[in-house]
C-alpha cells in the first residue's frame, strides 16, 4: 500500500523571499548554513539536480551519486521557493506530504543487500499529475471548488502504473477548470491563474497549463496531462516542452475526470523527446476499465529504443499550409523549422487539406463534447464518496453556493457551459450517431489517403497558429493573432491519430513556438523518432539553447 498523501493548501506553498543580507554578515551566514543544511541535501547543487534528464537521473540514482530523498527534496524546495511568487507560474495546486517519506523508503529498499538496480526506468523519480487524475488520499478537484474535498480511495490507472514501478507522486497541478478553458486558459477556482514561465503577461494555454508550466520551471522532470482537443499539445507548445497525443487506446483514461471520451487522451509533458518516450513506455498498457485500450495495436518493446540514431534524411514530410496567417511570428518559425528539416535531408512537400479539416471544432468536436460531457461526468461523480455530489445538478448546487451562482471566483464562461450542460442528453441523437459512425470514419479515411498517396512519413505544422494567449485583464503589445489558433490541433483529436509537439523556435514576447508531427494510427514510435531528429537539428538545437537561457536559478 502507498501512504496516503494529504492536501497542502496553495497558500502554504508560498514563502516570501528573504531580503539580501548585508555583506558583513554574508560569511557568517554561509558558515551557519552549513550546520542547518536540510537532511536531504546532496553533494550536487539543486540547480544541477532539477535540470537532469530522465536517463541522467536513472544513472545518478543507480550509481548512488544521488538519492531519491535528495531528488524529491530538490524539487520540493524549488516549488516552495518559486511557484507562488507574484511572477511565479502558480502551477502546483497541492503537494503530496508523503513524497519525502516515500523517497526515503525507496532509498532504504535500494540499500538492502542484493537489491541491485530496480530495473524500472522511473523508479525513485518524482512526477506531478494534473488535478483531474485520481490519486488515493489526495483531493481530486479538477480545479473546481465543488470538488475541493473529493478524495478518491483509488488511483487512476496511469498513476498506479507509475507507483508500481517505483515513481513518486510529488503533487497535483493546476488546470483550466474541469479541463475546459472557455477562453480563460489555465484558470481554475481552486488554483487561480497559471502564468507562462517565460512571460507573466501570457498564459501557459490550457487545459494542462500547470503541468506544462511546472515542467518548464523544473518543478518536476515530467508531469501527467490530458488532451481532448489540444490540452497537452498547446501548453507544451507555449512553454517549450514536448507533449504527445498518442494513438487512441495506447494509454488508459480510467480514474480521470472525463471531458469527452471520444477524444480524451492521457499523456505527459516532458522537457525532451527522449523523456517523453520513456514516460510513455511506463504508462501505456491495456486496462480492462478503458475499452479503448483493450485489443489496441501494440507498440514496439520500447518507444525510446532507437531515438539516438533517428534521422530526417530521406524522410518524406508534408508541410500543411492551411493554418498559416494567424501570426507572422509563428509563420517565421515554421519556415525556419522546415528549412532545418530540409537541411537535415528530409524531402519536403507543401500540401493543403480540404476545408472541413479547418472547422472540426465547430462542426464535430464541439457538438460531440456537448453531447458527451454530462453523462460521462455524471458517471464519474457517481463513483465519489457519499459526501460528494453524485450528478451534475448536485455538483452545480454546491458550486452555486461557493461562487454566488457563477458571479465570483469561477471563470464565467466555464460556469455558463456547466449550466448549459444541464440540458444536454443527446448521445442518442441522429446527429451524434452520424458523427461517430459516418463523419469520423470518413475523416480518417481521407487523411490516410493523403498520407498514403503522397508516401508521407508525417504531416508537419505549427502546433498552434499564434503564440500563448494574454492573461485576461492584461495587455502585451507583442501578441498578434489574426485567426483561430487551434484549428490544426483538432485533426488529431477528431481522428485519434498521434501527434507530438516539440519546440521549434521563439517569437517576440519571449514566446516558444511548437512544431507538430502528425502520423498514422500506431505510428507513435515513428513520430517520436522524427521529433527526436528534429530536436537535434539546427532549429531544435537553437530552440533548446534559448530555453536553457531562460531557466531561472533558485
Amino acid at each position: 500500500m502507498h501512504p496516503k498523501p494529504t492536501l497542502v493548501p496553495t497558500y502554504a506553498l508560498f514563502r516570501p523571499r528573504a531580503r539580501p543580507l548585508p555583506l558583513r554578515f554574508a560569511a557568517s551566514a554561509m558558515l551557519l548554513a552549513c550546520f542547518h543544511m536540510p537532511a536531504w541535501a546532496s553533494a550536487m547543487s539543486q540547480d544541477k539536480i532539477v535540470a537532469m534528464s530522465l536517463p541522467e537521473l536513472r544513472v545518478a540514482l543507480d550509481s548512488g551519486a544521488l538519492s531519491a530523498e535528495a531528488l524529491v527534496g530538490a524539487y520540493l524546495a524549488r516549488i516552495d521557493a518559486g511557484d507562488r511568487l507574484e511572477r511565479g507560474p502558480h502551477a502546483v495546486i497541492q503537494v503530496n506530504s508523503h513524497a519525502m517519506e516515500q523517497a526515503k523508503a525507496w532509498d532504504a529498499q535500494r540499500a538492502q543487500p542484493g537489491a541491485g538496480n530496480s530495473g524500472a526506468p522511473l523508479a525513485g523519480i518524482p512526477f506531478l499529475a494534473k488535478d483531474n487524475y485520481d490519486a488515493a488520499g489526495m483531493p481530486t478537484t479538477g480545479g473546481s471548488l465543488a470538488l475541493r474535498t473529493s478524495t478518491p480511495a483509488t488511483n487512476a490507472f496511469v498513476i498506479q502504473r507509475l507507483l508500481d514501478q517505483g515513481a513518486i507522486l510529488l503533487g497535483k497541478t493546476n488546470l483550466s477548470e474541469l479541463a475546459a478553458s472557455y477562453g480563460w486558459y489555465g484558470y481554475s477556482s481552486v488554483g487561480g491563474q497559471t502564468l507562462n514561465p517565460y512571460n507573466p503577461l501570457r498564459t501557459a494555454d490550457g487545459s494542462s497549463s500547470g503541468s506544462a508550466a511546472a515542467v518548464a520551471e523544473q518543478f518536476a522532470p515530467f508531469a501527467l496531462g490530458t488532451d481532448t482537443t489540444g490540452s497537452i499539445r498547446a501548453p507544451a507548445s507555449v512553454t517549450a516542452m514536448v507533449g504527445m497525443r498518442t494513438t487512441m487506446g495506447l494509454v488508459s483514461r480510467s480514474g480521470i475526470i472525463p471531458m469527452s471520451l471520444t477524444s480524451d487522451v492521457a499523456g505527459a509533458i516532458t522537457r525532451s523527446v527522449e523523456d517523453q518516450a520513456i514516460v510513455l513506455d511506463a504508462i501505456q498498457g491495456e486496462d480492462k476499465q478503458d475499452g479503448s485500450t483493450v485489443g489496441a495495436a501494440s507498440t514496439p518493446a520500447s518507444l525510446a529504443t532507437g531515438l539516438a540514431g533517428a534521422s530526417l534524411a530521406g524522410k518524406s514530410i508534408a508541410v500543411v499550409d492551411n493554418f498559416d496567417g494567424g501570426s507572422p511570428d509563428v509563420d517565421d518559425v515554421k519556415r525556419q523549422a522546415v528549412a532545418s528539416m530540409e537541411k537535415a535531408g528530409a524531402r519536403i512537400t507543401h500540401v493543403r487539406l480540404s476545408g472541413d479539416f479547418a472547422t472540426l471544432q465547430a462542426d464535430l468536436l464541439g457538438p460531440i463534447g456537448l453531447a458527451e460531457f454530462r453523462p460521462q461526468f455524471d458517471a464519474y461523480l457517481a463513483t465519489l464518496p457519499a459526501d460528494q455530489p453524485h450528478d451534475l445538478p448536485a455538483f452545480l448546487r454546491v458550486l452555486d453556493g461557493l461562487t454566488g451562482k457563477g458571479s465570483k471566483v469561477i471563470n464565467p464562461g466555464r460556469y455558463k457551459g456547466l449550466v448549459e450542460n444541464l440540458e444536454t442528453r443527446t448521445t442518442d441523437s441522429p446527429a451524434y450517431i452520424k458523427m461517430l459512425s459516418v463523419v469520423i470514419p470518413d475523416l480518417k479515411r481521407r487523411l490516410l489517403a493523403v498520407m498514403d498517396q503522397g508516401g508521407y512519413d508525417a504531416l508537419v505544422f505549427p502546433t498552434i497558429a499564434c503564440t500563448a494567449p494574454v492573461v485576461p485583464g492584461k495587455a502585451d503589445a507583442t501578441f498578434v493573432c489574426k485567426s483561430y489558433a487551434y484549428a490544426a490541433g483538432k485533426i488529431s483529436s477528431a481522428t485519434g491519430f498521434p501527434e507530438v509537439t516539440v519546440n521549434g523556435g521563439w517569437a517576440p514576447g519571449n514566446m516558444p513556438v511548437g512544431i507538430s508531427f502528425l502520423g498514422r494510427p500506431g505510428d507513435d514510435a515513428r513520430l517520436l523518432a522524427l521529433a527526436a531528429a528534429f530536436e537535434r537539428g539546427d532549429a531544435g538545437t537553437a530552440a533548446r539553447l534559448a530555453r536553457e537561457r531562460n531557466i531561472k536559478p533558485q
